[in-house]
């Protein structure tokens, strides 16, 4: 079987710490992170804070490596037929969930039933539209018949939110919220909203590394929230805390000179877009939407929002530059106050609008940016109001559509389909801009159909030229994402795909 990568950086660091340093075990480690998950079960959300600290609680059947290959997880091998319709998963024995029952291959179908059930209401039920069937012929290995060919499958799999439950544990508790029991390296002691998430080490779990030695290294993991970005970088600094997710840009430099502390990060296979919501007047307007997108300043967001080490401007859409699949020459990159202008005028808007601009103050990356962007809409006359809301409460209204414009985006992509189908694609459950175009929804799925990469790169230029052409986003800029951790944690490595996946192999030289 062909392993799968993304070959996504030209801009990027994948850092390794002090990894020639002799293992130990034991101590736990002190994360300080950016702010509370926005629900407990991995089914039912898309929130980046829920899958980084709950991604080693539980496990996918297969998952990435540092590098972007699938490698086995769950399943220890897998198999496709020859019209890539029909994929065998053979599990892995002896793995057990942190309650003590084993893992079967039972426990795999229901858990991707599941994500596909409506009544759930998962974000990403679209992951597995393609699946006509999932069975379980025996204890040890699940089948899936397709209905047609779906090249991101693994991808999708991979996916830290798509992660394989107890089928008895729903069936006891009736959802996930309460109860977070997986197969992870980790288990799950207690969360306190607004304070802390413990986890302890799963001394049953089942990985190891290359010498055969168990994992995890850690005793545990206590997740500390610290909204506040200048206190998150203080308590690595003073020693508060060990290791920090989400270093902002101001204090990288800072904290790169500090000699107790190391820097690990680059860019991430991440966008960041200002959203319209196509069906609020006037942005139901393509030409409004292009006149926007023409007097932003890509390259300024990045200057002077995110100190110019948060990230590179989008130079196409949302895939970044680097990738196979990237755009590569957007007609709105620079900035074209004069074009604007003349598209507001065609459009009958030639004195400008009023602007709701909906942003979340928990995220500086995803806040900052909207001063520049008023800035840049004053001059062709679009008055901006800027609203922001902690992260617990904006989510949840943007997920349902209630908002005007808002600055987002998403994070862990591996596949072309990861960047383009979820946002984008009609009724898709990252599609908060309620955008839909029939010729666009033909091409995403002519590109899950397609495996030869010439003819699946073609499959995706073409649908982006239809987004740039329509604009339900304006694709501004490719997040940095950095970490930084005291000099005595060790084996950390940084995932360009914004995973912590990483954190099961790390270890405290103390």
């Amino acid at each position: 079987m062909r392993r799968l990568t993304y070959p996504l950086f030209v801009i990027s660091l994948l850092a390794l710490v002090s990894f020639a340093a002799a293992q130990q075990y034991g101590g736990v480690l002190r994360v300080g992170m950016q702010t509370d998950p926005v629900g407990l079960d991995p089914h039912t959300t898309n929130a980046t804070a829920t899958r980084n600290m709950l991604e080693n609680v539980y496990d996918t059947l297969v998952m990435f490596d540092s590098s972007g290959q699938i490698v086995p997880a769950l399943a220890e091998s897998w198999s496709a037929s020859e019209d890539g319709l029909t994929w065998t998963f053979v599990l892995r024995e002896g793995v057990t969930f942190h309650n003590g029952e084993p893992l079967t291959a039972s426990d795999v179908v229901f858990s991707i039933e599941r994500i596909r059930d409506p009544a759930v209401a998962s974000p990403r039920s679209n992951d597995f539209a393609v699946l006509e069937s999932i069975i379980a012929p025996t204890d040890d290995t699940v089948v899936m018949t397709l209905s047609r060919p779906f090249s991101p499958l693994l991808s999708k799999l991979a996916f830290s939110l798509n992660v394989i439950v107890s089928e008895d544990v729903v069936a006891e508790a009736g959802d996930l919220q309460e109860v977070v029991i997986g197969t992870g390296p980790f288990v799950f002691d207690e969360y306190i909203p607004q304070t802390r998430m413990v986890l302890s080490r799963n001394d049953a779990f089942w990985g190891t590394n290359d010498a055969g030695e168990p994992l995890p290294y850690l005793d545990g993991i206590t997740f500390t929230f610290y909204p506040d970005p200048t206190a998150r970088s203080t308590a690595v600094q003073t020693g508060n805390v060990d290791w920090i997710e989400y270093v902002p840009a101001p204090d990288i430099a800072l904290l790169q000179a500090d000699p107790d502390v190391a820097v690990v990060g680059g860019l991430s296979a991440n966008f960041r877009s200002l959203y319209l919501n196509v069906t609020e007047p006037p942005l139901d307007n393509r030409l409004v939407r292009q006149a926007i997108a023409f007097a932003i300043d890509e390259q300024a967001i990045v200057d002077l929002a995110l100190f110019g080490t948060g990230g590179v401007p989008a130079t196409g859409t949302t895939i970044p530059v680097g990738n196979y699949y990237a755009y590569p020459d957007s007609p709105y990159i620079g900035r074209d106050v004069e074009q604007a202008e003349a598209l507001l005028a065609e459009a009958g808007f030639a004195d400008g609008f009023d602007l709701d601009i909906y942003v979340t103050s928990t995220y500086d990356f995803l806040r900052a940016p909207a001063e520049v962007i008023q800035a840049n809409l004053a001059d062709v006359g679009i008055r901006v109001n800027i609203i922001a809301e902690d992260w617990s409460i904006y989510l949840p209204t943007v997920q349902e559509g209630r908002f005007v414009a808002t600055i987002l985006g998403e994070s862990g992509q591996a596949d072309p389909d990861d960047y383009l189908y979820s946002p984008f694609y009609t009724g898709a459950g990252g599609n908060f801009s309620q955008y839909s175009n029939p010729e666009l929804d033909t091409l995403l799925e002519a590109g899950r159909q397609t495996s030869e990469q010439q003819a699946r790169r073609d499959i995706y230029l073409d649908a982006q030229e239809v987004l740039l052409a329509d604009v339900p986003h304006v694709f501004l800029f490719h997040s940095a994402q950095y970490e930084a951790l005291q000099t005595d944690v060790s084996g950390f490595e940084h995932f360009p795909n914004t995973s912590y996946l990483g954190l099961r192999e790390t270890w405290l030289e103390r």
